[in-house]
């Protein structure tokens, strides 16, 4: 419904669509669980690259509790081909500004057993004002292992910029992922919407430096049933 919203919000102003252009910046996350005690601690390196018809999101997480020490590794890139700008023509309709074909891998290392998934579809990038992101991805997602099943994964995903001063600017991003039953476990649910204050944005230099808060939750962890996590972090975001 979130994703929904946005598309119907956005879309009354939209008249061109803007390549976006997210750049590098490295997050420092700190958060306590909600549902029961423990601390979590993250070092996030992200990018988003274009280039001409293939762009590209990678991100890398460093977590464990808040020393840090002997730390997970956690690491996802998503690979995309717009139709749009490889044929020179435009692929869309509507609230629809360019159709890619896409793929991904999702990897962690240092955890309790190897993690390997894969995933392949289309992705729909929709209109907005200014040089934000909207988009629906749609996969194929297998993870490595013969004793799970291929499955769907559904991801929204945004990142807006919603002006509420000259001086206050917040910026709205994050994703959901809905991914099907793969055999063992469960359907699983995992969001991380953030929120920030762009503070370089109050003494002149906007997009440098953010500093807001995520809320992590994930319904069904890993595809076990009934188990679920709900952290609240504060994150500090530099751009790179």
């Amino acid at each position: 419904m979130l994703f929904f919203a946005l598309t119907l919000l956005v879309n009354r102003q939209a008249e061109a669509q803007v390549i976006y252009q997210g750049g590098s910046n490295v997050q420092l996350l700190y958060g306590r669980d909600l549902q029961q005690s423990g601390d979590l601690a993250t070092i996030t390196l992200e990018h988003f690259g274009s280039y001409g018809a293939v762009e590209q999101f990678v991100f890398a997480d460093l977590f464990n509790d808040v020393s840090l020490a002997s730390p997970n590794l956690y690491m996802e890139w998503y690979p995309k081909v717009s139709l749009s700008r490889a044929t020179g023509k435009k692929i869309g309709l509507g609230p629809i500004s360019d159709v890619l074909l896409s793929g991904g891998i999702n990897v962690l290392f240092g955890g309790p057993e190897d993690f390997f998934v894969y995933t392949a579809g289309p992705a729909f990038k929709f209109r907005i004002p200014g040089s934000g992101l909207l988009q629906l991805e749609t996969y194929y997602h297998k993870q490595l292992g013969e004793e799970y099943d291929g499955t769907y994964q559904i991801t929204p995903s945004w990142d807006v910029v919603l002006p509420v001063s000259e001086k206050v600017h917040l910026r709205f991003r994050g994703f959901m992922d809905y991914i099907g039953d793969r055999g063992p476990g469960s359907t699983q649910y995992l969001t991380q919407p953030q929120l920030f204050l762009d503070l370089g944005n109050t003494w002149g230099k906007p997009g440098k430096m953010y500093f807001g808060s995520e809320w992590r939750y994930w319904n069904n962890v890993a595809g076990i049933e009934g188990l679920e996590e709900s952290f609240l972090q504060a994150n500090l975001l530099i751009s790179l």
